[in-house]
């Protein structure tokens, strides 16, 4: 990751070597935080106030309370983009629980940080060939807060290697998410995403405006095989074909029609790039 020249911790503009947090800081000793990423495109910020509502969504389910409201913090935004002049950066929010005195319970005020970070693209290849994912039973807890609670995902480090996958696959008798991505799938023709225990991505949510025949609804673990097509959506991979998971072929093991319709409407849109 390539850094920017200011980030913002708590009130104040401050660059990324000079951001410190005490290990007391309950994200340390409890997994306690909360977070967001977003991107810039082209210097404007798509879909800023989704994001923002989904972070402060995430805060008010998860009871981490802070001074910063929703209008201090798109400044926030705003004034880092103009400060750094990343035109196609990255933001990643991240508020933590806060300082606890007793290593247990929160004692201490939240710590708000936003890091302003540059941003690659991924590889050509995974939006034109396609990627692979592996699948584990699993759901996330609280799949409506954006938690830093990646355990489970960095647990499986070494069987993404083996498939060279991007991303797992979460299910227990239903398919709900990827780690980190939405997912969608197709039957003739018929698009559907879960409904039940996902992230509602901001992604997402500009697929089904633009598509709105999507059908949100229970999918079954046990049917992902007998789909023609399948793709995730997510803020650091757009639109992006899944042609296997766990080294079986979805359909014909290569994207098909439909995700290439989506992907071109996002560009048209400019909101591909």
């Amino acid at each position: 990751m390539k850094r920017s020249g200011f980030c913002y911790m708590n009130g104040e503009l401050a660059r990324y070597e000079d951001i410190h947090l005490h290990i007391s800081d309950i994200l340390f000793q409890r997994g306690f935080g909360v977070f967001d990423f977003f991107r810039s495109r082209n210097g404007s910020i798509p879909w800023l106030a989704d994001y923002t509502d989904r972070l402060y969504h995430s805060l008010t389910l998860s009871g981490i309370e802070v001074d910063l409201d929703r209008q201090q913090f798109t400044s926030v935004i705003h004034d880092l983009q103009h400060k750094n002049g990343l035109e196609n950066g990255a933001c990643k929010v991240i508020v933590t629980g806060g300082y606890s005195g007793d290593l247990e319970s929160v004692t201490g005020p939240a710590n708000f940080i936003v890091l302003n970070i540059h941003w690659e693209r991924p590889a050509a290849a995974s939006f034109q060939k396609g990627v692979t994912l592996i699948r584990d039973s699993y759901v996330r807890p609280d799949p409506e807060i954006k938690t830093l609670y990646y355990f489970n995902r960095l647990r499986l480090g070494k069987k993404l290697r083996e498939y060279h996958a991007v991303d797992v696959m979460y299910h227990t008798d239903l398919i709900s998410e990827a780690s980190r991505a939405n997912l969608f799938f197709v039957k003739d023709g018929s698009i559907f995403t879960p409904a039940s225990n996902v992230l509602k991505g901001i992604t997402r949510k500009q697929v089904l405006a633009l598509f709105d025949e999507v059908r949100v609804e229970d999918i079954g673990a046990d049917r992902l095989y007998e789909f023609d097509e399948m793709f995730l959506s997510s803020s650091s991979r757009d639109i992006t074909p899944v042609v296997s998971v766990e080294g079986k072929m979805i359909g014909k093991g290569m994207p098909g029609p439909v995700p290439r319709e989506i992907q071109a409407a996002f560009r048209e849109k400019g909101w591909q790039i």
